[in-house]
């Protein structure tokens, strides 16, 4: 990442620098060299002043904002100058902080700025079915898949792009459902404005309701400022709601509300804010499932499925893992530096043959993780993690509860290691689900596949339960097995 700083004061400066020791940081002491600097190099993230001695911190904004637009800027302020930081995020600043800075509050807020960057600023592209190769930018997201199923989806990325209105994602984790939000919203007419995104299952109620439509100072404990939430912020851009099947009642009917009226208030607010943002939602879940359940409501679903693209799961794509496997190789070698020419034979039949349960995010991961273990220039089968080359060792997708118990054991810390030495950016993600399928299967073995006497026994909601046997790809057969979909 890198980090543009714009403060008057040295000192703050160097603290922020030691906050971020692996990043490439720079520090202007007046807005005018601030803006030289972000003209050589356009950083990721902007940190600037309120009060800077050349020009105001308000000026200096409009300015950089004007150069670049998808460039997150955080503006820092004293308490007596949150009202000019407000009114500067209405215009387009991502986000203020309130000095002195408390690390425990800068630093996760820069990195939400940082891959806030990323997914507005790295292309997301649809391959050109005219051209036979197709130059890209390393840095690009193209999006790899020859198999009927992809080319479809990419059809439906060219039909609902240019059209203002909702679309839904349907897909398995890992099967990149962002890449596809982030190519609808390039493709667009509003490819000028912001992208924002939120996953929906990753933030409590109150704190989902406070980031999607902001809060008034006081609102509840801890709500020290007046906040503007992503709603307002993305009037006239793009909002990716990621993880929506996830959402409480409650949420599903505040949501519903802004699609209906694209109007809301912030938390603890009276005043009525409207938004012309373009909704974007992703669900692993099924959702109509979900509907006869009593776990979503069918209008806000009927609301979000104006226009749906499906993404296939990767065990089902066929030569797709083979194309995609490589474009990884030729990616990530370049990156770290790697002399490879390929895979051979077995390496890439253990590669087709494997079910893929994290779909292109593991395949990712495992490509990475094979490089880093490579020491010729091809990438054979001892390479692979081994849960690609033994995969009947690890497999937890099948616990009969008529052949007996069955135990598996994992070394999570071998694991986190092998995960770690890939480079993956979704440890705990990857690790708790793999906990998760066991602990349900085990628990579901000994109910029977009684999916409430289950739920008592786990110390969760029946509801909880079902969405995360959902989520993880389980089904329940009575006195039979629990199985991976």
């Amino acid at each position: 990442m890198q980090l543009l700083i714009i403060d008057d004061e040295p000192l703050i400066c160097e603290t922020i620098a030691m906050a971020f020791p692996g990043d490439q940081v720079i520090s202007s002491l007046t807005a005018e060299a601030g803006i030289a600097a972000f003209l050589e190099s356009p950083p990721d993230v902007v940190l600037c002043d309120i009060r800077l001695p050349d020009m105001s911190g308000m000026e200096a904004f409009e300015k950089l904002h004007r150069i670049d637009p998808k460039v997150p800027i955080i503006l820092m302020t004293g308490r007596g100058t949150a009202g000019t930081a407000i009114e500067a995020m209405q215009r387009g600043a991502f986000e203020y902080i309130l000095k002195p800075l408390d690390p425990d509050t800068l630093i996760p807020l820069v990195c939400d700025a940082a891959e806030t960057s990323r997914m507005t600023r790295t292309p997301a592209m649809v391959p050109d079915p005219s051209a036979e190769d197709q130059a890209v930018d390393a840095s690009t997201d193209l999006l790899i898949g020859a198999c009927p199923a992809m080319q479809e989806v990419y059809r439906s990325v060219g039909r609902v792009a240019g059209q203002n209105v909702t679309a839904l994602i349907l897909g398995e984790s890992g099967t990149g459902k962002e890449v596809i939000a982030r190519a609808i919203y390039q493709y667009s007419s509003r490819a000028a404005g912001r992208f924002l995104a939120i996953n929906c299952a990753a933030i409590p109620e109150q704190l989902l309701e406070s980031e999607l439509f902001g809060h008034e100072k006081g609102a509840f404990t801890g709500a020290e400022r007046k906040r503007v939430g992503k709603f307002e912020l993305c009037n006239d851009g793009t909002l990716f709601l990621d993880e929506i099947g996830d959402m409480t009642p409650l949420m599903q009917t505040k949501i519903l509300r802004v699609l209906q009226d694209q109007t809301f208030e912030r938390v603890g607010g009276s005043e009525t804010i409207h938004t012309n943002a373009r909704i974007i939602a992703a669900t692993n879940r099924d959702l109509e499932q979900a509907i006869q359940s009593k776990d979503f409501r069918s209008d806000l679903f009927y609301r979000l499925n104006v226009y749906t693209i499906k993404l296939p799961p990767l065990r089902e794509r066929g030569d797709d893992i083979a194309l995609l496997a490589n474009h990884f190789l030729n990616r990530f070698a370049a990156e770290l530096g790697k002399q490879i020419t390929g895979f051979a034979k077995e390496a890439m039949n253990l590669l087709t043959q494997y079910r893929w349960p994290g779909n292109v995010r593991e395949l990712q991961s495992a490509v990475k993780h094979a490089l880093l273990e490579a020491t010729g220039p091809v990438i054979v089968p001892a390479f692979l993690p081994d849960v690609i080359r033994e995969p009947a060792a690890h497999d937890s997708g099948r616990v009969s509860t008529s052949t007996g118990s069955t135990t598996n054991t994992f070394n999570f810390a071998e694991m986190t290691r092998q995960r770690l030495q890939a480079g993956s950016e979704d440890i705990h993600r990857d690790l708790v689900s793999i906990a998760e399928r066991e602990i349900f299967a085990e628990v579901l073995r000994h109910t029977d596949g009684n999916l409430t006497q289950a739920a008592k026994r786990l110390g969760i909601t029946r509801t909880t339960l079902r969405a995360r046997l959902e989520s993880l790809g389980m089904s329940v057969e009575r006195s039979a097995s629990v199985t991976e979909n």
